[in-house]
């Protein structure tokens, strides 16, 4: 029995307090009292002692967020936080996989926006019914006992009993269709700032990922990939291979291998290879060392990230139907109204992930089903596929959860699940761990999408906007192409404003997919050419932007909410204000903005920088963010640093270099992350929003550390530089 199941047990053969989400539940909530053999995966747990195990069905990457979700609940609980624990059960499909519980899947910034009401109910309900159960074990009315702290209090006499004592009665207290939250303006978790509550875990080593997973009779597995994307398996030899000591078993992943495509939001690519198994990792990978393999490249054996940047900026220059427009579409070549048009490309190439801890999952298949551990943001796209390729029945399948060493994107993907599975049922019964090793992580892994964006802009006679048109080439997008209009996302009043997309995913060198903001890298290059025009027209960038943004306006680009000039005005006035801008710099620095928003947040950045001698220092960021209600300060705070820490590890280092079709970096030495020692300040301020609830955070700031630096690279040295990453050849 493991420390995780021993809980579990301990809770529960104890008796205590349950409450479990259901489907069927008009409040989503129903109270079970608890045995041995309860369900696991319940959101709350009161055990007779009072611990509070709060039960975390989202995915733990290091965000914090499992902190914050931990402080909503507990709110309205009105827990001790000292006696909170987060612990993380198994994946349930069918209980939470839905529209009601939320579902697993962690991403798109959403998890606390979709969780927010759902958490405060729940721990709405368990209050009201361990009030019930004290007034009715006093003899008193409801009325007169309240809960506080841990503790039910009955206020005209002051007896109080905790929690733990209440937990058996109150589970046999009918569970309320009604429930009344806490006054917001009582809240005394919410608001404040928390340490992650898995930090003392993290720091001792006590925390668990999947890398961590022993199950007793475990064989380690690699995979020989294919270095070429769409190249194929030829042949090989695994002679030697089978003479290292401890290799078991050798064998091909291509019954599985290729494009996967059946979940078109989120497609897949698991390259063809060979698959050592053996009783050690060491093994393994020794006995992958000497397979002797011969592929077919296909057609990006001759490939090179050069050409294929050539490649989208012809594309770029080749016209299409608008994926949105308003106003005229074709306003930007009106001669009648235009005086000058002004014209830039800029491009954000592939970034890798590079997560610190490697991809991994272990798995065991039996006749029975087949049991998955990993640490997963979307464990519901690990059970379809599992059902798809392999056919199981939903509940044969078994998933694990564990927090994972980083995320960005990259595992909301089921691929290293597919891989598991399989090689688990080529081996046999024994579970087997498959692992990527850092370079395979480098050099055969999925990584961020390619973006060429193309602009132009039209000033008429007066000197005002008159017209903007944005042509994006990508190679990746949630499907092929969107199904409905949009706009680029931003507020500024321009009469006539037009976007064309088109997609290079037939092709890309390297599977493209997801990476912390997802699209918005690129797209808000936008933000460099609004500095364009302002020093085409000689007026202070921050000026002419709060002049482009009305108060009160909403502007309609597509999606789920209108982008707020109002909004967006206020971030960019803080950023601004908190960084001093306006003051009198010495030569060789120079200041720049961007703002943007990202989903119903918003978030500005101003650079200050100082380039001498070829030499770039970020000297600090300052940053205003409107996220509505702010749950954990400081976790917020962390999740915006972490953003702005990826994105200037995109400027400085960023890229994936491809010769002959190959990945040229192999590991850190080459692909460089950015070091505490070169991190500059970064200061945030929070917006004190009107919004009684949370906007998501996740991603709002990793897109827009390039564009400000970048403006503010312009301001100290004149330079204009519209591809990262920044390099000194490029400064000097």
């Amino acid at each position: 029995m493991n420390r995780r199941d021993f809980i579990r047990s301990s809770a529960l053969t104890g008796g205590g307090f349950m409450l479990s989400f259901h489907i069927t539940a008009h409040p989503a909530l129903v109270a079970e009292t608890e045995t041995e053999t309860a369900a696991l995966g319940d959101f709350l747990q009161i055990s007779p002692s009072g611990e509070v195990l709060f039960q975390f069905v989202k995915h733990e990457m290091g965000q914090g967020i499992s902190t914050s979700m931990a402080q909503i609940i507990s709110e309205e609980l009105c827990a001790d936080w000292e006696k909170v624990k987060v612990v993380f059960p198994l994946a349930d499909m069918k209980k939470y996989q839905n529209d009601r519980n939320g579902g697993h899947d962690t991403g798109g910034s959403c998890t606390i926006i979709y969780q927010w009401d759902l958490l405060r109910k729940a721990g709405a309900t368990a209050r009201q019914m361990l009030v019930h159960a004290a007034a009715a074990q006093w003899k008193v009315a409801v009325g007169d006992c309240y809960a506080e702290k841990h503790y039910v209090i009955h206020r005209p006499s002051s007896r109080r009993l905790s929690f733990g004592e209440l937990a058996n009665v109150a589970a046999r207290q009918p569970v309320p269709t009604d429930v009344t939250l806490k006054d917001q303006k009582t809240f005394d978790l919410i608001g404040k700032p928390k340490a992650a509550r898995l930090i003392p875990a993290m720091v001792t080593g006590a925390l668990q990922y999947g890398l961590d997973v022993q199950v007793p009779g475990m064989l380690y597995a690699v995979i020989a990939r294919c270095p070429v994307f769409k190249g194929k398996l030829k042949r090989f030899d695994a002679t030697q291979a089978m003479k290292v000591k401890g290799v078991k078993k050798v064998f091909t992943t291509k019954p599985i291998a290729g494009l996967q495509t059946e979940t078109p939001f989120m497609p897949h690519d698991i390259r063809e290879g060979v698959v050592v198994v053996a009783d050690s990792f060491w093994a393994a990978k020794q006995g992958r060392e000497a397979l002797k393999i011969e592929w077919d490249e296909g057609v990006n054996a001759h490939a090179s990230s050069e050409d294929f940047e050539k490649l989208a900026a012809r594309r770029a220059q080749q016209r299409t139907a608008p994926t949105g427009y308003v106003g005229d579409e074709n306003a930007v070549a009106d001669i009648s109204r235009v005086r000058k048009t002004l014209r830039a490309s800029y491009v954000f190439p592939h970034q890798l992930h590079a997560c610190m801890e490697p991809l991994n999952c272990t798995a065991r298949v039996t006749p029975d089903g087949c049991e998955v551990w990993m640490g997963s943001q979307a464990p519901n796209l690990i059970v379809t596929e599992i059902q798809r390729v392999f056919h199981f029945r939903e509940e044969q399948v078994k998933v694990h959860l564990f927090p994972s060493g980083g995320g960005f994107g990259r595992r909301y993907y089921p691929d290293m699940a597919i891989e598991a599975v399989f090689i688990a049922r080529e081996t046999g019964t024994m579970p087997v761990k498959m692992i990527w090793t850092r370079e395979d992580d480098h050099q055969h892994n999925l990584a961020h999408l390619f973006q060429h964006m193309e602009y132009q802009a039209a000033l008429d006679k007066d000197n005002n906007l008159y017209a903007w048109c944005e042509k994006e080439i990508r190679t990746y997008t949630w499907g092929a192409k969107y199904a409905n209009p949009e706009l680029p996302a931003m507020a500024y009043n321009i009469p006539n404003v037009r976007y064309d997309f088109e997609d290079m995913i037939p092709d890309e060198l390297v599977h493209s997919s997801a990476w912390r903001g997802v699209v918005g890298h690129g797209r808000f290059f936008s933000e460099c050419f609004v500095d364009e025009i302002a020093a085409e027209l000689k007026v202070d960038p921050y000026t002419f932007r709060m002049a482009l943004l009305k108060e009160e306006k909403d502007v309609y680009v597509g999606g789920e909410h209108p982008v707020s000039g109002s909004r967006l005005r206020k971030v960019l006035s803080l950023a601004a204000e908190k960084a001093g801008w306006g003051k009198t710099l010495e030569p060789g620095q120079g200041m720049g903005v961007a703002a943007s928003p990202y989903g119903n947040s918003y978030c500005a950045v101003v650079a200050a920088v100082t380039v001498r001698e070829g030499k770039l220092t970020i000297d600090k960021l300052t940053v205003a963010v409107d996220c509505g209600r702010v749950i954990n300060p400081s976790g917020a705070d962390n999740q915006i640093v972490g953003g702005l820490v990826w994105s200037l590890t995109a400027l400085l280092y960023g890229g994936l270099p491809i010769k002959n079709g190959r990945a040229l970096h192999t590991n850190f030495h080459q692909n460089k992350l950015m070091r505490m020692d070169e991190c500059p300040p970064i200061e945030v301020h929070f917006i004190e929003s009107r919004d009684e609830r949370p906007w998501g955070i996740g991603e709002i700031s990793s897109p827009l550390g390039v564009p400000a630096v970048l403006n503010a690279i312009f301001a100290a040295t004149g330079k204009r530089i519209r591809k990262i990453p920044v390099t000194k050849e490029v400064l000097s």
